[in-house]
């Protein structure tokens, strides 16, 4: 399979292995294990979606095919970050977003399973209406 220079493979889905390992070998087992849980709970959420390494962003973004780019796993130091592009826009009934940008948010995950995958789930269900045309999506939001 052919790849860009971003890392993603030429017909969409997951970003080629070595890319990812690649990424993922630079942080401690801890900060790997959080990140490749995170990353299987995003793809068992988004099955359609276009996985993209990110080099220069250190991180593993993920494009939906009708809601466009949703949200990235960043690996960092000590932990892992959940971004949405969107997320000022999205419900947070658990708490879980941070951040104070115009319009990114960050769910922070320190290990496997917390927070819930469920939550997870939510928040990348209510990323995927907001960034979908139609009635829910951005246009919806714009007066």
């Amino acid at each position: 399979m052919r790849t860009s220079r971003r890392g993603r493979g030429a017909a969409g889905g997951p970003a080629p292995e070595r890319e990812r390992t690649a990424l993922l070998a630079e942080h401690t087992p801890q900060v790997a294990a959080a990140a490749a849980w995170l990353r299987g709970v995003v793809l068992d959420a988004l099955p359609d979606a276009r996985e993209v390494v990110y080099r220069g962003w250190h991180g593993l973004g993920y494009h939906h095919p009708e809601a466009g780019y949703l949200c990235a796993v960043f690996p960092r130091a000590d932990d892992v970050l959940l971004g949405f592009e969107r997320g000022v826009l999205l419900d947070d009934p658990h708490g879980l977003l941070s951040g104070e940008g115009r319009t990114v948010r960050y769910v922070r995950v320190e290990a496997p399973g917390d927070p819930p995958a469920e939550w997870l789930v939510e928040l990348i269900d209510a990323a995927v209406l907001v960034g979908s045309p139609g009635p829910r999506g951005p246009a919806a939001t714009e007066t």
